[in-house]
């Protein structure tokens, strides 16, 4: 376990942080993004990498009173946000410290935490979609059966975030939530829509400005297109 802890610590760095809701000080872990080495790019833009796995420390966690964001939505609360917390999630926390190396489990549990609080303070579909998609990707990891229900999820939530949120969205651009939405049909089974969403991103006026999505947009609507035949021919 202590070379493990080691061998995760080099890719580790510090960073110290005041909680906007109850002002407590801590410190969180943030990746040291260079020196990470690329294992495999799966088909979602998930990216597994050599030792570490960067989405476990995405989530900031406050120790004081459970406070739980991405690191860029964590100074984003409003003061009227800030009772929501207060009543609906600090006065149950037990002050549990999620700011050390991270577990499979503890990885888990704050992307549990941020859908919580994403929920309590109404936050956009986009955003809500991610951190599903995120937490599918940790089961995926661990090959547990829940990956197909967060998918399914971040499915539900990027198809409202296109239809009725401004784009970008958190970190999604129009252009990655249509390749995603196509992705996520497929995955899910649903070909023919998965086709219809790969169409709409390869028609998008900014698909030549990211020639590696157009081509693996083509390359995974042949991919929709095989499935949807052999279903026909089964049916």
């Amino acid at each position: 376990m202590l070379s493990i802890v080691m061998s995760i610590d080099k890719y580790l760095y510090g960073k110290d942080v005041k909680c906007p809701v109850c002002y407590a000080m801590f410190q969180i872990n943030k990746i040291r993004g260079r020196r990470l080495k690329t294992i495999k790019k799966h088909d979602d833009l998930y990216v597994t990498y050599e030792d570490i796995n960067p989405i476990h420390y995405s989530i900031w966690v406050c120790p004081g009173c459970g406070y739980s964001t991405t690191e860029k939505e964590f100074y984003e609360i409003k003061k009227t946000e800030i009772s929501i917390i207060e009543d609906n999630v600090k006065k149950n926390w037990s002050k549990k410290d999620y700011n050390n190396v991270r577990t499979e489990k503890n990885a888990e549990n704050t992307y549990k935490l941020a859908i919580l609080t994403g929920q309590l303070l109404n936050k956009p579909k986009g955003y809500m979609g991610e951190l599903c998609l995120k937490l599918a990707w940790l089961y995926r990891d661990i090959k547990s059966t829940k990956e197909y229900d967060y998918l399914l999820h971040a499915l539900n939530h990027f198809e409202e975030a296109y239809q009725h949120e401004r784009l970008p969205v958190s970190t999604l651009d129009e252009l990655t939530m249509t390749y995603l939405i196509g992705e996520l049909h497929r995955q899910l089974g649903n070909y023919a829509k998965a086709i219809h969403w790969y169409n709409k991103t390869l028609d998008h006026n900014q698909i030549k400005t990211k020639r590696w999505m157009q081509l693996k947009t083509r390359e995974q609507w042949s991919k929709a297109k095989a499935q949807y035949d052999s279903e026909k021919k089964v049916k």
